[in-house]
Formats: structure tokens, C-alpha cells, sequence
């Protein structure tokens, strides 16, 4: 995911400092102002996905609609960490409830809905200040994050690098890996310190990537985009609320309204059908555990539906999810040179399955990740100068 970097430069206000139990009351973002707060800018951490990440998690996604899947719906359950430095960062719990109420408002129509189910307060300062894909991250998550299978883990902070937040994508890692959730300042919450940031959209706009959405500028006026078929192209990033902005050659106004562009709060209101139709699909495909209502699970796909894109295409990947190994079957409608390789979500090769002449008909490759971590991985078939993509998700 690209950087969100957005070229209009504001400061934060500075909160009082007062020590006192009664400024925190007046106060619910924390006693005492934070050298690391003021933000020239306002980011967003994301991953920035690989060409074959999209390919893959694209054709899993299109193949769940295809297969007539029940929509993966329902209430989603939140696990809330306050983290502080000691002196700021507290939030009140009247600025995390307004929050759960913004994202209600916000994801009507979607078929998600949020709920409070718990709050803790940590105060550390090497947590406070972290940064996506840092040892402090990874020991923040590690020591705070709650049954992740089945919770929204949000943790508000203070992020360095001057980012507003970030998010893991539904297939970045195993559904039950600590490692998911999103992270937001603490002055983005309503009533916060940010100006032109502290509605709520922050969240919003994490949670999307959470759900499996790209931004809406993601690959600029170049298809597939965003691979969201009814948000129009966009070259760049938007600032403020420009009304008329229009950066691509393609039909349709930059989409400067969406939650997944980076307008300021006051001007986002929308998440497209599509979108919404994606979210739901990505949660369904890699998180179908997440929300309360049952999502039925994927089945071997039969010799009759297998793709028969090019010179190659994949009767099934089965079992997926799996815990040490897997089975690749492919379909080769002819004889022919065929490279099958696997890569990680960082498009880091991680083994080679196959790499040679193989007679029409079908094949079966198996794939052993014993030594290897959890989470989402690619299986990328090459024949006739053509290549198909197929995520696996490993939990161990």
C-alpha cells in the first residue's frame, strides 16, 4: 500500500499540561502534550502491496463471488488498547465510545457493525511511539493483542514517523496471528487534537484496509487501480476537500468523498457498492472467523471449474488454510515448460515447487511449510509465457 502522504502541513494544538486528575477529566486525550505529536502531514503506514499479492488476492476474491458464497456479514466485536507514555495518551473512555458510534454511522450499509468488548491501558513508552514493522510492534501486539480470530484489535498510540495510523490487510498474515489489528494516534479520535483529522476518519479509513480494501489512488491512473471497479482513477492523493479534482484521463472525478482517499475528516461520507461487495468478500475468503455470523467455508473446486487461463491454471490448492502441508493441482491443457514457485506477502521467493516439462493433463505438487512462518503466501504457476496466482494461508 502507498504511503499516505498528504502535502498540507498543520500542527497539532497542544493539550494543557496539568497534572491533576481533574485536567484529565477536561481533558480525554491526556494530561500533558507530546513532543512526537506534532504531525507535518498526515500518513499512512499500510503496506504497500506487490503486483502478485494483487494478482493472487484478486482471483481469490472474484472466485468467492463466482462461487455464489454467502456475503460474510455481522457484528464485529472490538478489543481496545490505550496506550500512554506516562503523561499523555490516556484517552477517555467517553472519546473511545464516540468513536465505536462514528464507525457505526459510517459502516451503515455495509453489513458490519462494531461493538465495544473491552479496554486496557498500557503505559509504555517504546510502545507509544511505534512503527509498522518495527520489534516494537511486533512486542506491543505480542503482549496486548486478544483473541484475534475473533476481535477487531485497535491500539491507539502516539506512531513515529508522523503516521496517522496503519493497518494489516485480512490476508497479510494467519487469521489467528497476533499481528492483526490497526493502529491510530490518539489525536485522531473525535474531539481530538488533530485539526482537520479528529471526526474519526482515521479509523474509518484504517478498518477499511483491515477489511481488504486498497486506497482509492492505489496504482494512480494505471488499471486495475484499486481493483474496485466503481471508484474512478486516481492519480494522487487528495488534500483537504477540493471539490472538481480530476487527475486521471479515465470517466468519473477523483473519488475525494471515499474513506480510502486521504481527505480530511469533514469531507469523507462514502464507501462504494463495490467496495462494500470487496470488504465482505476479502473477510469471507481470509477472515471468515471475525465477524458473529457464519461464512461458509471454501470447497475443492471440481475439474469442470478450473481456469483454463493460458497454458495453465489450478484445479484446487486444498487443504487452504493449512497447517504443514498442502497439495497444488494444476491443469495443463498441453504439454509444456512450467515454473511453479512460491513467495511470501513481501514477493520474497520461499520455494520452487516445479521447473520443467510436463505432459497435459493433471498435476499434483506438494507444498511442505513446516519450516516456515504463518500466514498468506503465493503460489504463482508460469507456462506459455502466462502466469495464474493462488494465495494459501498457513496456521501453525
Amino acid at each position: 500500500m502507498k504511503h499516505r502522504s498528504l502535502t498540507a502541513a498543520f500542527a497539532l494544538g497542544l493539550l494543557l499540561a496539568v497534572a491533576s486528575t481533574a485536567s484529565a477529566a477536561r481533558n480525554p486525550f491526556g494530561d500533558a502534550p507530546h513532543s512526537g505529536d506534532l504531525i507535518n502531514g498526515r500518513s499512512c503506514g499500510a503496506p504497500e502491496p506487490t503486483a502478485m499479492e494483487m494478482d493472487a488476492v484478486g482471483t481469490a476474491l472474484r472466485r468467492y463471488i463466482e462461487e455464489g458464497r454467502a456475503s460474510a456479514t455481522g457484528q464485529i466485536k472490538v478489543a481496545w488498547h490505550v496506550i500512554s507514555n506516562g503523561t499523555t495518551g490516556n484517552v477517555a473512555q467517553s472519546a473511545i465510545d464516540a468513536q465505536i458510534a462514528y464507525m457505526n454511522q459510517r459502516y451503515a450499509g455495509t453489513g458490519f457493525s462494531f461493538v465495544l468488548a473491552s479496554v486496557d491501558r498500557t503505559s509504555n513508552s517504546k510502545y507509544f511511539s511505534m512503527t509498522p514493522g518495527s520489534r516494537n510492534e511486533t512486542n506491543c501486539k505480542n503482549a496486548l493483542a486478544i483473541d484475534p480470530l475473533h476481535r477487531f484489535n485497535v491500539y491507539s498510540a502516539a506512531p513515529g514517523q508522523g503516521l496517522l495510523g496503519w493497518a494489516t490487510f485480512p490476508w497479510s498474515y494467519a487469521e489467528s496471528s497476533k499481528m492483526h489489528g490497526v493502529v491510530i494516534h490518539y489525536g485522531s479520535l473525535p474531539g481530538g487534537s488533530i485539526a482537520n483529522y479528529n471526526e474519526g476518519g482515521t479509523l474509518a479509513h484504517e478498518a477499511g484496509h483491515y477489511l481488504g480494501l486498497y486506497h482509492t489512488f492505489q496504482g494512480g491512473c494505471t488499471a486495475p487501480g484499486d481493483q474496485v471497479d466503481d471508484t474512478p482513477y486516481e492519480a494522487t492523493s487528495t488534500t483537504g476537500c477540493p471539490s472538481g479534482k480530476d487527475t486521471c484521463p479515465a470517466t468519473g472525478l477523483d473519488p475525494i468523498h471515499n474513506y480510502m482517499d486521504y481527505s480530511y475528516d469533514a469531507c469523507y461520507t462514502e464507501f462504494t457498492p463495490m467496495q462494500i461487495s470487496r470488504m465482505q468478500s476479502s473477510v469471507g475468503t481470509y477472515r471468515p472467523n471475525l465477524p458473529n455470523a457464519a461464512v461458509a467455508q471454501a470447497k475443492p473446486e471440481p475439474v469442470e471449474a478450473a481456469r483454463m487461463t493460458g497454458a495453465v491454471a489450478f484445479r484446487n490448492i486444498y487443504p487452504n488454510p493449512f497447517t504443514s502441508r498442502t497439495n497444488v493441482q494444476l491443469v495443463m491443457p498441453r504439454a509444456g515448460q512450467v515454473m511453479v514457485k512460491v513467495y511470501n506477502v513481501a514477493g520474497a521467493l520461499v520455494e520452487t515447487l516445479a521447473d520443467g516439462e510436463y505432459a497435459a493433463g493433471e498435476h499434483s505438487l506438494a507444498f511442505s511449510a513446516k519450516q516456515l512462518a504463518p500466514g498468506t503466501y503465493f503460489v504463482r504457476a508460469t507456462a506459455a509465457g502466462k502466469s495464474v496466482a493462488r494465495a494459501v494461508v498457513l496456521i501453525k
